[in-house]
């Protein structure tokens, strides 16, 4: 994806005061649950993969239509109909068979994208990662707010401190 397209996720706490990410995608701005973008993290991993086999299987002969078939039914078969969550991003294992190129695509809304499984798999660890720092920063401000008696204003400090040692810019 092109770096004005990039897609950004942040800890922070949604407008009601709640542990979540902050997703933003060009003009899309949206907070989801750590449950929500810890299981979008595994399903982008998981749609590298099976966009990487789809790839393997044209590159051995068998027609792109075939392929598709088998990975439909693959993903029928497993109960699944698409990959992502609501409050993230909707995913969708893909290939190229004229550019031999898998390809993971990402939509939500009126935004469209598509990643190689290598960034697709990056992106996952940074979502993982992000999740486990949102869990991490409620643990914090919980027990500054109750051992040390953090009023809002210091846990919105807290946050904005926490946010810039991870390089993140403030929200």
């Amino acid at each position: 994806m092109p770096d004005d397209e990039t897609i950004r996720i942040e800890s922070t706490r949604d407008p009601d005061r709640e542990r979540a990410c902050l997703i933003e995608w060009g003009p899309l701005q949206c907070y989801a649950s750590v449950a929500d973008v810890r299981a979008t993290a595994l399903d982008l991993v998981t749609c590298a993969a099976y966009a990487e086999m789809m790839m393997k299987l044209v590159d051995v002969g068998l027609p792109a239509a075939q392929v598709s078939a088998f990975a439909s039914d693959l993903l029928s078969d497993s109960g699944r109909t698409q990959f992502g969550t609501a409050t993230t991003l909707s995913l969708l294992p893909a290939g190229s068979s004229k550019r031999r190129e898998a390809l993971v695509l990402v939509s939500r809304g009126s935004m469209r994208g598509a990643l190689s499984p290598y960034e697709a798999r990056g992106m996952a660890l940074q979502w993982m990662e992000t999740a486990e720092a949102t869990e991490s920063d409620c643990l914090v401000a919980t027990a500054a707010r109750t051992a040390l008696g953090y009023d809002e204003d210091g846990i919105e400090a807290l946050f904005a401190a926490l946010r810039k040692l991870r390089g993140w810019p403030d929200a």
